[in-house]
C-alpha cells in the first residue's frame, strides 16, 4: 500500500486559492489509476487545468516522474505549471509507502484536517504520533 505525500514548492504570484486547487487536483488525479505513467497524469491534469486557468492559453503543464532504479515502481511527481504572467506553481508528489500500522493510522487521522497546528491540539492520541500525522499533511 502507498500514497503520495503533496507538497507546494513554489506559487509565483498565484493566489492561495488558486494553488489550493491545483493541489485538490493533483490529489484526485493521483488516487484514480493512472497506470504509474506521468503522461496519463499529465494529460489528466491538463484537461481539467482549464477550468482553473481558463484558456489552455493561459499555462503550460509539465509531469515529471523520479524514482530509484531499485525501485522504478515507486514513482515520485514532479508538476510544474508555468501560468502566464504569474509565474510557476511548483508540487511534488513523494512515494510514500505505507509500511505499518503506524504509517496507515496517522494517514488516516491526518485526512481530519487541513493544518498541521491542528493536530497538536489532540488530546486522545500520543503526542509521539503528531511528527508522523503531520508528515502526511
Amino acid at each position: 500500500m502507498h500514497t503520495f505525500l503533496l507538497r507546494v514548492g513554489l506559487v509565483g504570484q498565484n493566489s492561495t486559492d488558486t494553488v489550493d486547487k491545483v493541489k485538490q487536483l493533483l490529489k484526485e488525479s493521483l488516487k484514480k489509476d493512472f497506470g504509474n505513467s506521468n503522461r496519463v497524469l499529465r494529460e489528466r491534469m491538463d484537461h481539467k487545468l482549464v477550468n482553473i486557468f481558463g484558456s489552455d492559453a493561459h499555462f503550460h503543464l509539465w509531469v515529471d516522474a523520479m524514482w530509484k532504479s531499485s525501485t522504478p515502481e515507486k514513482k515520485s511527481f514532479f508538476v510544474n505549471i508555468m501560468v502566464k504572467d504569474k509565474k510557476h506553481i511548483i508540487i511534488t508528489a513523494e512515494y510514500k509507502e505505507i509500511k505499518n500500522l503506524k504509517d496507515l493510522a496517522a494517514m488516516v487521522v491526518a485526512r481530519c484536517f487541513k493544518d498541521k497546528e491542528d493536530v497538536d491540539k489532540l488530546e486522545d492520541v500520543p503526542k509521539c504520533l503528531f511528527d508522523d500525522i503531520k508528515e502526511f499533511l
